[in-house]
């Protein structure tokens, strides 16, 4: 007797445990279920200057290679901020951009296109620069800075990858002291192009 009153009483402490923890099948201590749903809310990031994250260039074109040499880009302080241009022939460019624009859209050079100027993708962005400073080591190789003897006023330039899949950076020197785009001629000095190292 003394046998089945002690099997009531494990059976009646294993049915109150049960119990205890309802149907719901949880295990002391487990957390909720937490229901998981897409997140459709896209922040702004803003857009990086080109050439910044690939930061070392090869020259490719003829006109870099015998003009400028390879190519290291920089930011001097924060995004937005002056951006330094140093190549490795001698000259250092410092150039604040302040304007960007579709590549198809007229430079005001010859009538031609930003990525006609810079023979470059057309469906890319053309990312425009005032130079602060131009600086060129003398004596140096090649004579004079990205326009020769004329100080370099303005740049266009262009990332993106190319047919063969090369991330590849182009430069679009200016003369003149109207900023392009324009009306009036800006003084196209010549294109250099890049590859990434």
């Amino acid at each position: 007797m003394r046998g089945i009153v002690l099997a009531v009483l494990a059976f009646g402490v294993a049915l109150a445990a049960c119990s205890r923890g309802g149907d719901t099948g949880k295990l002391s201590g487990e957390r909720p279920l937490t229901q998981v749903e897409s997140e459709n809310r896209v922040d702004a990031v803003p857009q990086e200057e080109p050439a910044v994250a690939r930061s070392q260039w090869r020259a490719v074109s003829e006109a870099a290679r015998t003009n400028t040499g390879n190519l290291r880009v920089s930011l001097e302080g924060s995004r937005g901020g002056p951006v330094v241009f140093a190549f490795a022939n001698g000259i250092t460019i410092r150039a604040q951009p302040y304007n960007v624009v579709e590549a198809t859209q007229g430079s005001g050079a010859e009538g031609r296109s930003f990525a006609a100027l810079l023979q470059g993708d057309p469906r890319v962005e053309a990312y425009l620069y005032r130079v602060l400073d131009e600086n060129v080591i003398p004596n140096r190789q090649a004579a004079g800075g990205l326009c020769g003897a004329s100080s370099t006023h303005h740049m266009a330039v262009s990332e993106f990858v190319d047919a063969s899949g090369r991330w590849v950076f182009k430069i679009a020197a200016f003369r003149g002291d109207a900023e392009p785009p324009t009306n009036v001629d800006p003084g196209f000095c010549g294109a250099f192009a890049y590859t990434a190292q």
